[in-house]
């Protein structure tokens, strides 16, 4: 559990741009955590939205480390991912824990999404846990994905397209 607290607060402070010393693992190594290198880049196109965050497009920028960024009109955040199958397979689920943000009332949110691809358009189909006791509806649209170039995202912002 140490352990966890000191990841969660070394990454907290790696994608804010905070420089911290001195972090250590439970067995006195030094903690660094940072972005890895460029995997993929999504882009989502929402059909069905969360009410609260009617935001239709977003891009998520993906790292091979498991951290990721998502930015849109409406959201700037990082976290972490865990990816079920390969993004070139013809369906997988990626399991998004977004870090601490005031996208999120300032505390964390679990997102799944799974893609499928088919010939006429990729789909994507998302369902969301926010620690507000609230119910988010499964939300959905379609998505395109490529090589994503982006080897530091901090300073990546939503631009109107």
């Amino acid at each position: 559990m140490k352990v966890t607290a000191m990841v969660t607060t070394s990454l907290l402070m790696m994608m804010s741009s905070v420089h911290a010393e001195g972090l250590t693992t439970a067995e006195g190594k030094n903690l660094t955590v940072s972005f890895g290198r460029p995997a993929i880049k999504q882009v989502l196109h929402y059909r069905k939205m969360y009410d609260k965050k009617p935001f239709p497009d977003a891009e998520i920028y993906y790292y091979d480390n498991g951290t990721y960024k998502i930015i849109s009109q409406g959201e700037n955040h990082y976290g972490v991912y865990v990816l079920q199958g390969k993004f070139d397979d013809e369906t997988f689920t990626v399991r998004f824990i977004s870090l601490p943000s005031a996208d999120w009332g300032n505390k964390t949110a679990f997102h799944q999404l799974t893609f499928i691809k088919s010939e006429k358009q990729n789909v994507f189909i998302q369902n969301a846990i926010v620690d507000t006791g609230e119910a988010i509806a499964q939300q959905n649209g379609t998505y395109t994905q490529e090589q994503n170039t982006v080897t530091n995202p901090v300073s990546t912002r939503w631009e109107n397209k």
